[in-house]
């Protein structure tokens, strides 16, 4: 479940546009993962992805 959520995650980021994370956006994204359930984690992805597309 983890994996899933992380490579949720990961694809909204990817889709901001935010590409060259550090190691402490990665023990954020991490972080992030552990605490939150699957569907958090995929609401913040959309939010992720729709402000990528934004303008």
């Amino acid at each position: 479940m983890t994996d899933r959520r992380h490579q949720v995650l990961m694809a909204g980021l990817g889709k901001a546009g935010l590409h060259d994370l550090t190691d402490d956006d990665r023990t954020a994204v991490h972080t992030l993962v552990d605490r939150l359930d699957e569907t958090t984690v995929r609401r913040l992805a959309g939010w992720l992805t729709t402000a990528g597309t934004a303008g």
